[in-house]
């Protein structure tokens, strides 16, 4: 896929941090490296966002390992997850503060907060990378792009959508010419990050 320049999960070593790691990198696109609270430092400029979760945050309180930490790394994209709902308005303004962005707190579902952070991301990288807007797929290659997410061979997608094996051949050499990938994996990849709200 395009984006080989990866991003950081922030998180600690226990099993919540693993069970949020997985489903961010299982959910979302990217290159994704992992690293617990205090490691990894000098190495920030090499990804394209960081992604923090705020779980160990105290909603109250200026102390705390993962809020000291957090207020001293030093990067242009940051983007807070999980953090407490009743964070004070003191800790809030020393966050902002820095520029790192809030994304969804710790009330929100699984699939809102997969959904804002796929969407904060998409932004950084495209202006981090200098990655282009989404091309201009016609509606027909978007629903044969759609058909790939599912797997299905391309005698399969013909017989869905009433066309000849030959022109969807065609449409997908057209589909995979436009958005930059090689082959289906990438294709279908590439639609989960970029169709979501059309089709997928």
């Amino acid at each position: 896929m395009e984006n080989s320049v990866p991003a950081l999960f922030y998180s600690n070593s226990g099993l919540h941090g693993e069970l949020l790691y997985s489903l961010i990198s299982g959910s979302i696109p990217y290159q994704w490296e992992k690293a617990e609270f205090g490691k990894q430092r000098h190495c920030l400029p090499y990804y394209f966002a960081i992604v923090f979760d705020g779980s160990q945050i105290p909603g109250t309180q200026h102390q705390g390992q993962a809020l000291n930490f957090l207020l001293t790394l030093n990067h242009p994209k940051i983007l807070l997850i999980n953090h407490p709902p009743n964070l004070s308005d003191s800790v809030s303004a020393q966050i902002r503060s820095r520029g790192i962005r809030f994304i969804c707190d710790s009330r929100s579902s699984q699939e809102t907060l997969v959904e804002r952070l796929r969407g904060s991301l998409r932004e950084d990288y495209r202006e981090i990378t200098g990655a282009p807007q989404s091309p201009q797929l016609t509606r027909r290659e978007q629903e044969i792009l759609a058909q790939l997410t599912s797997g299905e061979s391309n005698s399969v997608i013909a017989a869905r959508l009433h066309l000849s094996e030959h022109t969807v051949k065609n449409h997908i050499y057209n589909i995979f010419r436009k958005i930059g990938v090689k082959n289906r994996l990438q294709a279908s990849n590439w639609a989960k990050l970029h169709l979501e709200g059309e089709r997928i």
